[in-house]
């Protein structure tokens, strides 16, 4: 059988953890300085404006667009190109004080008919979001990661103990953050499109994880004579091919959706294909080695409390797979 990793494969995982631990700190740190100065250029979903979608002449493109729309007083807006070509429609974003909102498909249609007869081009919908509505979706938005946040953190914890619970968010947290960091470096328009890819990354964070997780309490309940460290280096050993494997088929998918999606997929493709690619290192690196800093914290609390608690300790460290009963 053709693997694309040995299945015999023997790496030190957490003795090599250290840097990448590290390095994604940094970065997270970096990102969350970045998400406050210069911050995110949220779009119009969470601050409000006017969304049209029109279609025009074929000779006319998107610089010309913005060009007639500029002079129509309708200034910097968001022009990309969505379905298909043929059509030939555009979706306009322009942000506008709550007087004006309802008065831009009016705008819009005065710039054009400047230059087209009316039977040239077509209106073909109008969305206007209130800045009201934008602050509340912001909120919604950052309550949503959050409650996904907790979820995870309440399966974990009934699905294994909560040691492993801290391993599984420190990794989730360093996946969405550093992905949020190189939205606001890209100085990209963050939207609900990217929200739902920012939501999807954090559901595919915990998933190889999970899986790992439950090959480390299979080991330590079968294998009691190993140390909570030969368990967890086996695990991730033996799910290297699948972690692997998993991520390149899942990037494929999502390099297929940027490259052939257009514009509107691109904001729900690129986000994930940075979260999934900083997922690998922060699933073996960040969040397994979470679980040994929390049985030593462990320990070296029951070691502290006194000689019964040094007798419940070192049974502790010969089972570590139960805890309570140590």
């Amino acid at each position: 059988m053709l693997h694309l990793i040995r299945p015999d494969l023997n790496i030190d995982f957490l003795k090599k953890s250290r840097p990448f631990v590290l390095l994604s700190t940094i970065l997270a740190v970096a990102s969350i300085i970045g998400l406050f100065t210069p911050g995110l250029n949220y779009g119009i979903d969470f601050t409000g404006g006017a969304e049209v979608q029109l279609r025009v002449p074929k000779d006319w493109d998107i610089a010309k667009l913005r060009s007639e729309l500029d002079e129509g007083g309708l200034k910097d807006p968001s022009i990309v190109q969505i379905g298909d070509v043929a059509n030939h429609e555009f979706l306009v974003k322009v942000q506008s004080t709550p007087e004006k909102l309802n008065q831009v498909s009016a705008q819009v249609s005065t710039a054009l008919g400047k230059k087209l007869d009316p039977k040239a081009y077509e209106i073909v919908r109008t969305d206007v979001v209130g800045p009201q509505a934008g602050a509340n979706l912001r909120m919604n938005a950052l309550l949503s990661m959050l409650y996904a946040m907790l979820c995870i953190v309440v399966y974990i914890t009934f699905r294994f103990d909560l040691r492993y619970a801290p391993g599984v968010v420190r990794a989730l947290g360093v996946d969405v953050i550093i992905t949020l960091g190189v939205w606001v470096l890209l100085r990209r328009e963050f939207n609900l499109t990217v929200l739902a890819s920012m939501l999807t990354v954090a559901g595919y964070s915990c998933n190889d994880t999970i899986v790992i997780y439950d090959r480390i309490r299979d080991y330590t309940k079968s294998h009691p004579q190993w140390t909570l460290e030969d368990s967890i280096n086996r695990s991730i050993n033996q799910n290297l091919g699948r972690t692997v494997l998993t991520v390149l088929c899942t990037l494929f998918v999502v390099v297929s959706l940027y490259l052939f999606g257009g514009p509107v997929l691109q904001d729900f493709a690129l986000p994930m294909l940075i979260g999934f690619t900083i997922s690998i290192p922060s699933t073996i690196f960040v969040a397994n080695p979470m679980i040994l800093y929390m049985e030593k914290r462990r320990l070296a609390k029951l070691a502290a409390a006194g000689p019964m608690s040094t007798h419940k300790a070192t049974a502790a460290a010969k089972n570590p797979s139960n805890p309570q009963k140590a």
